[in-house]
């Protein structure tokens, strides 16, 4: 499923009162992927899980004139690091793929083209057949 672009994890999180929260921004972003999922009928999976995710940047408004000069421009898009939108991804798809995200037993990342405007992230969450019940 296509998800929205990630929120920085400098965003996601806030200090309140000696505890670490989400913030409003975060539960809004956590809120979308929820309705996201629902319009997708993901279903809450309980055992072990592989999570896939491709982020694709968003794309800048100059892209033809860069794809010219550089064919590896799109690695010079300004973007999330990798590690970071997957944490948030991951906490936001926690409870609505998949109970806790102790539950993952594969997990990869990569850098896609950044082909939509807004940006956008790219998951696949599916049970992990290596350490799924034997049939």
């Amino acid at each position: 499923m296509m998800l929205p672009y990630p929120i920085s994890t400098n965003r996601y999180w806030r200090n309140f009162g000696g505890r670490t929260v989400r913030s409003a921004e975060a539960m809004a972003y956590k809120d979308e992927v929820g309705w996201i999922a629902k319009k997708e009928r993901l279903d809450l999976l309980t055992g072990p899980v592989s999570v896939e995710m491709t982020l694709h940047p968003p794309a800048p408004k100059d892209w033809e004139k860069r794809q010219k000069k550089d064919y590896q421009w799109a690695l010079k898009v300004r973007r999330i690091d990798l590690d970071n939108a997957q944490k948030v991804v991951l906490d936001a798809l926690q409870g609505i793929a998949y109970v806790n995200d102790s539950q993952i037993t594969s997990l990869s990342i990569s850098l896609g083209q950044p082909f939509f405007p807004d940006g956008g992230l790219m998951v696949i969450v599916s049970e992990d057949v290596v350490w799924g019940v034997p049939a």
